[in-house]
């Protein structure tokens, strides 16, 4: 018996973040996606639900699951949005349905929780009871998120010749001689404060594992 709930531990936690197998894999912060604006609110520990008609609904903020903070430095790497997350985003529309882009984050944040932790909350004190209450909606809980106070998006050529709107909000970084810059077109991003951009999250059910193989 021990060896068939490890078994489906494992399955749960490898399908985590997965919903969405068509969206090219991240170099960086896999599986994260984009919130629809930078944020102050949203923390690790929140619960949300969407609605049958694709509406997102605060459930609730979980204070008695504890987030961690772990400081990243500063982040390069490839990351891949929606054309509508790219809309939300930058307001700049693209034509395919998935864009790659190189990020750099300026003095990132991750903040994540701790399976034992959310476990132990929503499901060994049943607080799942009082969260799932609507049998049309789907719920979900923020177990990740990024900060940064900086970030800039960069294209290459071929991506930016896609965009149907939006591409002169985009800087195109000059080059001298037969140099080749790999994504010489950018748009950068600041705030006053840090914001959370990107989130990871996980699927809530009224029961944290199948019963049966």
């Amino acid at each position: 018996m021990k060896r068939v709930m490890l078994i489906l531990l494992i399955a749960h936690l490898c399908a985590f973040g997965q919903e969405n197998s068509s969206r090219p894999a991240n170099s960086v912060y896999k599986n994260f996606k984009p919130f629809s604006t930078p944020r102050t609110n949203y923390r690790p520990g929140t619960v949300y639900r969407l609605s049958a008609d694709n509406v997102q609904y605060v459930v609730k903020d979980i204070s008695s699951i504890k987030s961690l903070e772990s400081y990243e430095g500063d982040v390069v790497g490839r990351m891949v949005f929606s054309k509508e997350e790219m809309l939300e985003c930058l307001n700049i529309e693209f034509t395919d349905e998935f864009v790659t882009t190189e990020v750099e984050l300026k003095d990132a944040v991750r903040e994540y929780t701790e399976q034992t932790n959310v476990d132990n909350i929503l499901w060994n004190n049943d607080a799942v009871d009082e969260l799932i209450v609507d049998p049309e909606s789907s719920y979900f809980i923020i177990r990740e998120t990024v900060s940064v106070k900086e970030i800039t998006f960069r294209f290459d050529k071929t991506t930016a010749d896609n965009i149907a709107s939006g591409k002169s909000s985009l800087k195109e970084k000059s080059t001298a001689g037969d140099t080749v810059i790999d994504y010489p077109f950018s748009i950068t991003k600041k705030f006053s404060e840090p914001k959370r951009l990107f989130y990871l999250d996980q699927k809530i059910e009224m029961k944290p594992y199948a019963e049966e193989l």
